[in-house]
């Protein structure tokens, strides 16, 4: 994502960028960026420090309230204290104007290697199932799946310790925790409308199973019959 309030310079990067074969989105205006980061959900955002009417920094500022995404600023502007303000409130990289194309794009690989390192520590894999612990969403057979918080933090817990038997009364206080009105029976509930999602026979789950008076289990790959 471009943020620059010269479409000259957006335009150039943008024709780097796709070059490596990166989709781009751009804007001129703070309000509008804003707008933009949450439809388009960037991997990197390059910025301006100067945009019309806005201030680049005050803009990553407030962009740090929905995105862990590197901000690499572009700007005209020298000075130290600038710089120094840029990164310390969110950007990750200041590069001068007139500047490189090729050092921008190198930068701006060197920042996707690095998230995308962090983005793999943060996925767990089991056969036919992913998830992502950073986006808190869930693969399933190549399909993404929506599940509720509550289920997510159910799944991931069990996830973490598959094959291994996890107690009602543990998956309630985790979750729920001690203070809630609900009581453990909710798991059940719970527990039911996860196998509706990820089993293809929820009546008789070979992901999710019942362990009577132990628990559940989360199982890497079918049961043997």
């Amino acid at each position: 994502m471009i943020v620059d309030d010269d479409p000259h310079i957006c335009e150039i990067v943008q024709v780097y960028c796709e070059r490596e074969g990166f989709t781009t989105s751009y804007s001129h205006d703070g309000l509008d960026a804003m707008k933009l980061l949450v439809s388009f959900e960037p991997d990197l955002i390059i910025l301006d420090v100067l945009l019309a009417h806005d201030n680049g920094i005050d803009w990553c500022r407030n962009a740090r309230n929905y995105t862990d995404a590197p901000i690499v600023f572009l700007s005209s502007r020298e000075e130290d204290e600038i710089k120094i303000n840029a990164l310390a409130y969110g950007g990750d990289d200041y590069v001068t104007k007139p500047f490189s194309p090729g050092v921008l794009m190198a930068k701006i690989k060197a920042h996707l290697r690095r998230v995308s390192k962090g983005r793999r520590d943060q996925l767990l894999e089991l056969p036919g199932l992913t998830l992502d612990f950073y986006a808190q969403s869930v693969n399933l057979g190549g399909e993404p799946i929506f599940l509720s918080k509550k289920e997510f933090n159910l799944l991931s817990y069990m996830a973490q310790n598959v094959n291994r038997v996890v107690s009602a009364d543990a998956l309630f206080q985790l979750i729920w925790g001690m203070e809630s009105l609900e009581d453990t029976r909710t798991v059940a509930v719970h527990i039911s409308n996860l196998r509706k999602k990820i089993e293809a026979d929820p009546a008789n789950p070979e992901r999710i199973i019942t362990l009577r008076g132990a628990g559940y289990m989360l199982v890497a790959g079918k049961r043997e019959v």
